[in-house]
């Protein structure tokens, strides 16, 4: 069973959220504002996978709340969903520099509730297991000054992103961004899924198994995508090639696309990877190739400072 914990002031609230996940794997825990549900989880008795967040709530509301699980060591890679009826940019960008990055806007249906929970989870759930082989003896990684790597596959891409994060000065700063920009190169770039089939696969719970045909259909199987590591003086940049058709990336690295893919289970990826992983990003030879900048020297409370204004 996976826990999750679910808070909002409207008993109603909570029912559906109970009713419709409680038969999908879910043990739901409920709270009725975010002081409870702040006290809930500093406890720490119970490990939860995601958070169902309601925005406007008495005593404690839902921006205090996630700031508070944000600066928590413990609690901040939980992925949070917000629930809101306030979908304007400006309220959907204070929720982002927050830290949400799942939304949900009342009134939603039930499959969409399970759909973005799931993506939720899934997403956790990688990012645990490469967090575990950030700590599995990779500390000399850190003397690394240039590399080159090619792979093909999402699992490689799994393998691969730890021991890059493991080069640079924060490694789990960086360690969700790297996770992205492999995956896109791969099932964007390399394997020509595109937008709407990444929907439509995620909506029927076969994207994995769309993944693994084309992994062995000739028209794809050879491609791979190049990494290039290359450690400056005051920078690192890694590049992330893919021998796909290119994309148009602006549109997913703007607020606007942000805000426009913030109630789907996908395209937001690059974006939050530029805003909390890296100092920079972006494309170049038509959007076959992610050039990453991570500074040298600057130090995690400084960059969340910078996040935070």
């Amino acid at each position: 069973m996976m826990n999750l914990l679910a808070v909002d002031d409207e008993m109603i609230n909570l029912m559906i959220i109970e009713e419709s996940l409680s038969d999908k794997g879910f043990n739901i825990f409920k709270a009725k504002d975010g002081e409870e549900a702040y006290e809930i989880l500093s406890k720490g008795n119970v490990f939860f996978h995601a958070i169902i967040l309601d925005r406007l709530m008495p005593r404690m509301d839902g921006i205090d709340l996630l700031k508070k699980i944000k600066k928590s060591e413990k609690l901040k890679d939980i992925p949070v969903i917000f629930q809101t009826a306030m979908s304007s940019v400006s309220d959907m960008t204070e929720g982002l520099d927050a830290g949400a990055f799942y939304y949900l806007t009342k009134p939603y249906s039930r499959a969409l509730l399970i759909r973005i929970v799931q993506t939720a989870v899934e997403h956790f759930i990688k990012l645990l297991r490469a967090k575990e082989d950030l700590h599995k003896g990779m500390g000399a990684l850190r003397h690394l000054v240039r590399g080159e790597f090619q792979i093909k596959t999402i699992r490689e891409s799994h393998e691969l992103a730890p021991i890059l994060a493991n080069a640079c000065p924060d490694p789990e700063r960086v360690l969700t961004g790297i996770m992205e920009i492999l995956n896109n190169a791969i099932e964007h770039g390399n394997l020509g899924i595109s937008y709407q089939e990444k929907t439509d696969l995620h909506d029927n719970d076969k994207l994995m198994e769309e993944i693994m045909r084309r992994l062995e259909n000739p028209d794809f199987k050879e491609k791979f995508v190049s990494v290039n590591f290359d450690k400056q003086e005051d920078h690192i940049e890694i590049r992330i090639s893919d021998q796909g058709k290119g994309f148009d990336w602006k549109r997913y690295l703007s607020v606007q696309a942000m805000t426009k893919n913030a109630f789907k289970t996908h395209g937001r990826g690059i974006f939050m990877a530029k805003k909390l992983s890296f100092d920079d990003l972006t494309y170049i030879d038509e959007g076959r190739t992610a050039v990453i900048r991570i500074d040298l020297g600057k130090k995690r409370s400084e960059l969340l400072t910078d996040f935070q204004e």
